[in-house]
């Protein structure tokens, strides 16, 4: 995919997002200050080698970090192609919270399996990377019968197959400095009745990163991620929300042996 056609791919997935905005106005919807700490680490076993580690975590905070929104986790194989592009495929565990007005009032899992394919492109040598991720996630999430239950038990597994699709552009402007934007849509391929949509929600994200070595692969991102979600299935009667999050995080590409 070329450049022209990427960024008709950003402009038709923000002007998605806007109309789906606009559709929940004439809804309830929630609206949080969130932060989001943690890590994505990318981890190849050796350099130019062909398999790898992904290993990302997140503690999140609703209200900036006074109170407790959930926890995630992820861990998975890598298979790098020669061209630079990437297959991947692990498991992943949330832990969400009850943390605003419409939130399911218990603590609750979701399990999942997921799939993926990031393409990448590298203009300028380096000063420039393109990236689309392509993710599938398979996702068992905890449910009781009674919202009021004080039990651990959980009554079923609600199933959920959703699509994840990111479009992301880095742009180094200084030695160390880049600028970050990306938009990350998902998608709910098994909708089951009217109190869900197929579009799960949206995360438009702008930020910055300054790398820790002159490899630039060791990182560290700061920025801003408005997320939109249209009938969460966290939310027991399908209401939306929208979160305004700080989201800081760790990356890297190091790998765990020089050539």
């Amino acid at each position: 995919m070329n450049i022209t056609n990427i960024l008709k791919t950003i402009s038709f997935i923000i002007v998605l997002t806007f109309l789906g905005s606009v559709k929940t106005n004439a809804q309830k919807m929630e609206q949080n200050v969130a932060a989001w700490v943690g890590y994505e680490l990318y981890l190849p076993f050796k350099e130019d080698g062909r398999w790898g580690l992904l290993l990302e975590g997140y503690s999140k905070g609703n209200q900036f970090v006074s109170e407790l929104q959930g926890a995630f986790y992820r861990a998975g194989a890598n298979y790098y192609l020669k061209n630079g592009n990437r297959l991947g495929a692990g498991i992943a565990y949330q832990w969400d919270l009850p943390y605003d007005e419409v939130s399911l009032p218990y603590n609750n899992p979701d399990y999942r399996i997921y799939e993926q394919f990031i393409w990448r492109l590298v203009k300028k040598e380096g000063k420039e990377v393109w990236s689309q991720r392509f993710r599938m996630e398979q996702r068992w999430l905890g449910r009781k019968d009674d919202p009021n239950s004080t039990s651990d038990h959980f009554d079923y597994y609600k199933f959920e197959n959703t699509l994840r699709y990111q479009v992301r552009y880095q742009l180094w402007f200084k030695e160390r400095w880049a600028a970050v934007v990306y938009d990350e849509v998902h998608i709910r391929t098994n909708a089951a009745s009217s109190d869900e949509n197929y579009l799960d929600q949206n995360r438009l994200y702008l930020g910055t990163a300054y790398s820790l070595d002159k490899r630039r692969e060791i990182r560290l991102e700061v920025g801003y991620m408005n997320q939109i979600f249209w009938k969460s299935p966290d939310t027991e009667s399908g209401l939306s929300r929208m979160n305004h999050t700080i989201r800081i995080t760790l990356t890297t590409d190091l790998p765990f042996k020089r050539k």
